[in-house]
């Protein structure tokens, strides 16, 4: 055995046992290993090809942007001192972020089977548009806590040619690489994966069809298996219709998280993009929406709910009240899932918000993260780094006065930019009361009531008033302040998430998992190695397995799983899980039948059968 070869899974395994909040969460190890940490990215390439880059940059509106190069490039990966060096391809990014001073980039690790600690292919966004900096990443932890396939995210300083650029937004970009690391191994080529990029866009109505495009050239002729989705989806009648070809409580997952961040600018709302639909190799189609800096109470106006009838209200609508029927704009899948018997959807609200949308999870967590990256967005203030489009009209040129107020209850108004945002805490707690009264939750326990009570509502409009702070900012005051609130910082759920999961990576990465199996002995084998054997033998969680043995991690230090084969009660047990209790089956694959205990994994003693 190693000690360097294993030695950043350790650090994972430590990261984990220190941080609950990340207890049960499987993170790529590039997110895991920058979790509370600011590194450094220094790019490097000819003069002359970053001055064509600035050039590109000059951009008034999204639509002036077209074709955009890419250009190879040298990067350094700075953290804790340590430096990583790397060839990549380079170039800008983004859609709307481009009509910005501080346009985004696209990064790609060249050479094959390189990585970034796991990761292929990524983004720098500025943020621009969120006063906080938090927005992406408290909505991708949101997904990632409630057991959904995302974009996971984080920070880092960017340095193009030795010039401070600033403190910018890293997260995934959706390419096969970050396919085959969320859904197991998929074949050569990803011929399947289709992205909803420009604005409205439905199923119902078709223009999925024409909007929606592969994500790869080489297959943009490619569109009769998605051609052939939108039709089933548009031909369905029932859920049952919908199971053939469709991941229904994944997708209402998905759904129900949309609802909870306010979000507009995906599959629920207006726009109908920043969304990949996904066809598995088993036939089933998924969701996959990307880009939340717009989520959690930002950017809500009444012209976006044209079709409803609080939308002559304007300024006076209090969003987070509204309720979910009164919110989604009536896509018939929704109808069908939700409206005509929203039990299913309502266990799929409950379990979301006892994981993470509460505010005894998320209120400690922002100020976690306010604290991380106050020093660094008043750094950004003050040097006006990165700001390398000269022409566009929009500078977005927050505070530290409107990062600290944003981040609380203030809802912020740039009456010249036209972006308003609601105060995190303040969209978190109103949307939570709404849910919890609508669907019966407890405000305690956050656990659904039942039998279920019937339903309450709060008032959709309410007497507003803007107040001019500057020339620019306002602050939007609407309705009564929400009485202070202290969270319980004792509170947690982090029990494995099992309902709305993708069963098909679940499944797909479990086989491919199983291939290692840990090697069984009677004897103390890795004392020989200078390693203590694990205390709790068959029991020992297998953190890695190599050409000495399987290993396990006890107190910080490796020790080698001692395990006699004659002892096993259940078939999994030397992989590291518990036998069940019980013969009830959640799931079966090819390492056996599978049950759920206590909210973790546990598997089905071969005596039950």
């Amino acid at each position: 055995m190693k000690f360097t070869k294993l030695f950043t899974i350790v650090s994972a395994f430590a990261l984990s046992v220190s941080a609950k909040y990340w207890d049960n969460v499987e993170r790529t190890e590039f997110y895991s290993m920058i979790e509370n940490k600011v590194p450094q990215i220094h790019v490097t390439l000819t003069d002359q090809e970053w001055n064509e880059i600035v050039q590109f940059a000059q951009v008034k509106s999204r639509v002036d942007v077209h074709e955009i190069p890419e250009y190879d490039a040298k990067m350094k990966f700075i953290l804790d001192g340590k430096e990583e060096e790397y060839k990549i391809e380079f170039r800008l990014g983004g859609k709307s972020s481009m009509e910005f001073s501080r346009p985004g980039y696209n990064f790609k690790i060249k050479g094959s089977g390189k990585t970034l600690h796991g990761t292929k292919q990524f983004r720098l966004r500025s943020e621009q548009r969120d006063p906080t900096y938090m927005r992406t990443k408290l909505t991708s932890e949101i997904l990632l806590k409630s057991g959904l396939i995302t974009t996971d995210s984080g920070y880092t300083e960017l340095y193009i040619n030795n010039q401070y650029m600033g403190f910018w937004v890293i997260s995934d970009s959706i390419k096969k690489s970050w396919i085959t690391r969320n859904f197991g191994e998929v074949g050569e080529e990803v011929k399947t994966l289709y992205q909803c990029k420009i604005d409205s866009i439905r199923i119902d109505n078709n223009t999925a069809k024409t909007a929606c495009l592969n994500a790869y050239n080489e297959f943009l002729d490619y569109k009769e298996p998605f051609n052939k989705f939108v039709d089933q989806v548009n031909a369905s009648k029932t859920r049952a219709d919908l199971e053939k070809f469709l991941d229904v409580d994944n997708f209402l997952k998905y759904v129900a998280w949309e609802y909870l961040v306010g979000s507009w600018d995906h599959f629920l709302g207006p726009f109908g993009h920043n969304l990949y639909w996904y066809q598995q190799p088993n036939g089933i189609w998924v969701y996959l929406p990307y880009d939340f800096d717009l989520d959690l109470g930002a950017c809500l106006w009444s012209d976006q709910f044209s079709s409803k009838s609080y939308t002559t209200a304007g300024d006076n609508i209090q969003f987070p009240a509204i309720a979910f029927k009164d919110f989604e704009l009536e896509h018939p899948i929704i109808k069908i899932l939700v409206h005509d018997d929203d039990t299913r959807f309502r266990e799929i609200i409950g379990d979301v918000v006892s994981k993470v949308f509460n505010p005894d999870t998320l209120l400690p967590r922002i100020d976690e993260l306010k604290k991380l990256v106050e020093p660094y967005i008043k750094k950004n203030i003050e040097t006006g780094a990165g700001k390398i489009n000269k022409v566009c009209p929009k500078q977005a040129n927050w505070t530290m006065d409107d990062f600290y107020e944003n981040c609380e209850y203030t809802y912020l108004y740039d009456t010249k930019d036209y972006v308003k945002a609601f105060g995190l805490k303040d969209w978190i707690r109103r949307r939570y009361n709404t849910v919890a009264a609508y669907y019966g939750i407890d405000d305690k326990t956050h656990k659904l009531i039942e039998p279920r009570p019937e339903p309450k509502y709060f008032p959709y409009v309410e007497d507003n008033y803007i107040e001019r702070v500057t020339d620019r900012m306002a602050h939007h005051h609407i309705g009564n302040p929400l009485p202070p609130y202290t969270p319980n910082t004792s509170y947690e759920d982090n029990t494995v998430p099992v309902i709305g999961v993708n069963q098909f990576a679940l499944e797909n990465k479990k086989k491919q998992g199983s291939s290692e199996q840990p090697k069984e002995t009677t004897e103390c084998w890795s004392s020989k190695l200078g390693y203590k054997c694990c205390s709790r033998g068959c029991n020992t969680a297998v953190v890695v397995t190599d050409n000495d043995g399987a290993w396990g991690v006890e107190n910080g230090e490796w020790c080698g799983v001692q395990c006699d084969v004659n002892s096993y009660e259940c078939p999994n047990q030397k992989n590291g899980y518990p036998c069940c209790q019980t013969c009830d089956v959640y799931l079966t694959d090819a390492d056996g039948k599978w049950g759920v205990e206590n909210g973790n994994w546990c598997s089905i003693k071969d005596s039950c059968f």
